[in-house]
């Protein structure tokens, strides 16, 4: 019961950073935009850097993780993010085609940074966090 406890929690802060993505997203097409081709590359980096944080404040609540967990809460994270999105594409008339596009650097599209971010960040946060109660 206690590792089903840990994923819940795990899934439940990758819930918390889909409002962040939206956000962003209404940012980037009101406010960005207005700054031309730097808009979509600008808004990923806000992003990536948004689910870090989130990943760096809440994942170390989840208690007695083991490192196989957090690589396990990555592989989650980065699936439902991928879903998520492709979701969001299926919605507005699109589809898998266009989830692929989406990690094309070509038009400055960042989108492989932020789910790259959302399979690294609990790892990368655990080892930060080991480290920080070593010294």
């Amino acid at each position: 019961m206690m590792i089903l406890k840990k994923y819940i929690q795990a899934i439940g802060i990758w819930i918390l950073i889909i409002p962040l993505a939206i956000l962003n997203g209404g940012l980037r097409e009101t406010v960005f935009v207005k700054l031309g081709d730097v808009a979509l590359p600008l808004s990923g980096i806000i992003l990536s850097f948004s689910i870090f944080l989130v990943a760096y404040l809440l994942i170390p609540k989840i208690k007695d993780c083991t490192v196989k967990d957090y690589i396990l809460f990555g592989i989650i994270w980065f699936f439902l993010t991928n879903l998520f999105d492709l979701s969001m594409y299926l919605s507005e008339g699109g589809g898998f085609r266009d989830l692929l596009n989406s990690y094309h650097f070509s038009k400055g599209n960042l989108w492989f940074l932020v789910v790259m971010t959302t399979l690294f960040s609990p790892i990368i946060v655990s080892k930060i966090k080991k480290q920080s109660k070593e010294d």
